[in-house]
């Protein structure tokens, strides 16, 4: 799921899933319901290796939408063994890029909140916007990591990605997208209209999430 957001927000698509015969998990960010846990690429992937083992599962397609991709991208390319293929929806791209070159209004806002106060600070101001606790943690958490390094993901192994992308999506600017696919071994950009945040959000029809659950539950 993007940022901030729990799993459960995964559950309009739950229909579509069914529809074309998908097993939809849309797991939660752990620190989103443990303000201990220390937020990391590497334990967000472990939480749902576990998931899987714990539940017999071999092998899945991952999906990681505008915040979350960077999430479904490491724990692709961490564990090639279980995952078959990565889709990129709206997602940020490396965070070098993302910071230089993105624009929309809200997006800027939230870098400058958590890049120029302390967490309480940041926490009154987000709850003062009318966002729960949970998801103002999660948001910073999120941010923490994003904006963070990411040499802990091994690129070289990563399975094949698909990235579905808006060409003009203020929140998630192309340019970080295409930095982030020059770093990939195998990897498709898909631009399309129905792929930016704006599309994404107002979309009833979800068209680019059918798309890519229809080539899911073709392989």
């Amino acid at each position: 799921m993007g940022t901030p957001q729990k799993g459960e927000s995964g559950a309009e698509f739950s229909e579509l899933a069914s529809e074309l015969g998908i097993r939809l998990i849309c797991p939660t960010r752990p620190w989103y319901d443990d303000n201990q846990c220390v937020p990391s690429f590497d334990h967000c992937s472990a939480q749902v290796i576990s998931y899987l083992d714990s539940n017999g599962l071999e092998a899945l397609d991952v999906m990681g939408g505008s915040g979350g991709g960077p999430f479904a991208l490491h724990l692709a390319s961490n564990h090639p063994g279980k995952v078959r293929a990565c889709y990129l929806l709206a997602s940020m791209g490396t965070p070098e890029t993302f910071v230089s070159t993105v624009s929309s209004p809200q997006t800027l806002q939230l870098l400058s909140l958590f890049g120029d106060n302390d967490y309480d600070t940041a926490m009154q101001q987000l709850e003062s916007w009318g966002l729960p606790a949970d998801l103002s943690h999660g948001a910073w958490a999120d941010f923490q990591v994003l904006l963070g390094r990411w040499d802990g993901a091994d690129y070289g192994s990563t399975p094949e990605v698909f990235i579905h992308h808006g060409e003009d999506d203020e929140n998630a600017p192309v340019e970080s997208i295409q930095a982030l696919a020059a770093l990939l071994p195998k990897v498709e950009i898909r631009l399309s209209p129905d792929a930016s945040h704006v599309a994404l959000a107002t979309d009833e029809e979800f068209t680019e999430m059918r798309k890519i659950f229809r080539e899911v539950a073709a392989r």
